[in-house]
């Protein structure tokens, strides 16, 4: 009995952060929409939360040159040229985020047409972040991590990513952008002794 409210108790608690864990607040953060049929491409000036800032505008690629991180679809920044994409999120002021998205160069193009800068709020988190692409047959992605503060502001925080190498059409790949609660300590300590009671009141009833 005590194993089973034991693995009672903790399965709930997996599945309390895992639920924290998986409320990501960014939409279309692996752009699967629109879908794209085939193996294309198409640039937009807008998709569902993304808006065009700066240059031609935001280019999906399905499976055209180097296979997607999440899904079958994802962003190159220079489409015709360099391209700076937004959303604006709403946030709790004062709250901390963790922002995550894949990253890779374009296959055969080198670091200096595949530089990418992050913006939150306008302030730079990423310093001109560019990886070679060159000897690559296939996208090489990996995952960036930051911790973001929200500001609670009405219009929401803003989120940029942008193309800063070399305008040629051929840029950095980004996909599965995710931003999530960093769970408050306070609060999963509650959730834990929240846990405790209710296998507490379990134990008493199965007696």
């Amino acid at each position: 009995m005590k194993k089973l409210l034991a693995g009672l108790v903790t399965g709930l608690l997996m599945l309390g952060t895992a639920g924290v864990a998986k409320a990501n607040l960014i939409v279309n953060g692996s752009f699967e929409n629109p879908a794209r049929t085939g193996n294309s491409w198409a640039v937009y000036t807008s998709i569902e939360g993304w808006a065009t800032t700066s240059g031609p505008g935001i280019e999906i690629q399905k499976n055209v040159a180097g296979a997607s991180y999440d899904g079958v679809q994802h962003v190159e920044l220079d489409s015709h040229g360099n391209s700076a994409m937004r959303q604006y999120i709403d946030t709790v002021i004062g709250q901390s985020y963790n922002l995550t998205f894949a990253y890779s160069p374009r296959p055969g193009v080198s670091s200096g047409s595949n530089l990418i800068d992050v913006l939150w709020n306008t302030v730079s988190l990423t310093s001109g972040l560019g990886i070679t692409g060159t000897g690559a047959a296939n996208t090489v992605w990996r995952i960036m991590n930051f911790t973001v503060i929200g500001t609670g502001s009405n219009l929401g925080d803003s989120l940029v990513f942008m193309a800063t190498g070399n305008n040629d059409s051929l840029g950095g790949y980004i996909d599965a952008v995710s931003l999530t609660p960093v769970p408050d300590p306070a609060t999963m300590l509650l959730f834990g002794s929240g846990l405790i009671g209710l296998a507490s009141a379990l134990r008493r009833k199965i007696r």
